[in-house]
């Protein structure tokens, strides 16, 4: 079961209670959605979500809500391609982890606690998937994804041990790719450059980063004044976007930013939700 990051304090920084229609950026199971249909009888949520299995049990989850919910299937990027009413919508939320759902389904291939295929697509429609990055990409196209989304200062004997690996046989395992790494790199309690490595493909797999700073430039400036933008992040490099998308914002005039700092949980929701250990919550309101 997924547990949704920080409910409590999102619930405040929305003011759920106040609102008519709020917008779920990344439903994943459902449970943020779930929280602000719970917290308020007039509420209705429009979510998005790339990922149709992760619908199919947000659907489940929500069924005694489903009069006030429409669920889309596509990335959140892609929301003002749609016929949304965003001069009614009093919050957005976008929570920016994987559900518990896609780390623990070993189809997905996030993980590498299980050996699972490496795919790591969130919508299973589209054809890159980790076992192409891994395997067909070249030297200096690894090495990018490595130094940008993995933030390894020099990646070049990790791109090397790759491809000498996949020389030999191609990688298709998540577990076979675990081997590789732990070959050069021992466990680590903080930043373990496997969980780098593993992060790396993810975010290029599914283009995680493309566009997000363009993405709330737009947002910020097309949402109805007094609406709020709630950001929950997991890693460094989609925290310091989030940041200065919402510095530029504020800068510019279009925001008041609510959050000085990040809001991280407290110690007994890391104790209860240990994946939860890495959330920073950011929030502004459109002024």
């Amino acid at each position: 079961m997924h547990v949704p990051v920080l409910e409590k304090e999102v619930m405040e920084f929305l003011e759920v209670e106040k609102g008519a229609y709020f917008l779920d950026g990344t439903l994943g199971m459902g449970g943020h959605t779930k929280a602000i249909l719970s917290n308020n009888n007039n509420a209705f949520v429009f979510a998005f979500d790339m990922d149709r299995e992760s619908i199919k049990i947000a659907l489940k989850n929500l069924s005694k809500f489903r009069e006030r919910i429409r669920v889309i299937h596509d990335n959140f990027k892609n929301m003002f391609n749609h016929s949304l009413p965003f001069n009614k919508i009093d919050g957005y939320l976008f929570d920016l982890g994987i559900s518990s759902f896609q780390l623990d389904n070993p189809e997905m291939g996030f993980s590498y606690s299980k050996d699972s295929p490496l795919d790591m697509r969130m919508d299973k429609t589209q054809e890159l998937t980790a076992e192409k990055v891994i395997n067909d990409y070249s030297y200096k196209e690894l090495t990018r994804v490595f130094s940008e989304f993995g933030e390894f200062k020099n990646p070049e004997k990790l791109v090397k041990e790759i491809l000498l690996a996949r020389k030999r046989k191609r990688i298709k395992k998540s577990g076979e790719l675990k081997e590789v790494i732990r070959a050069l790199y021992k466990r680590r309690k903080t930043m373990d450059p496997l969980s780098r490595v593993f992060q790396a493909i993810r975010i290029e797999v599914n283009r995680e980063l493309e566009g997000m700073d363009d993405f709330f430039h737009t947002l910020f400036m097309k949402i109805k004044k007094g609406a709020k933008v709630v950001v929950i992040s997991f890693h460094s490099l989609e925290d310091r976007i989030v940041k200065n998308s919402f510095r530029k914002a504020a800068k510019d005039g279009y925001i008041k930013i609510l959050t000085k700092k990040p809001v991280i949980p407290s110690d007994t929701e890391k104790k209860n939700n240990p994946r939860s250990r890495s959330a920073k919550l950011r929030a502004g309101i459109r002024i």
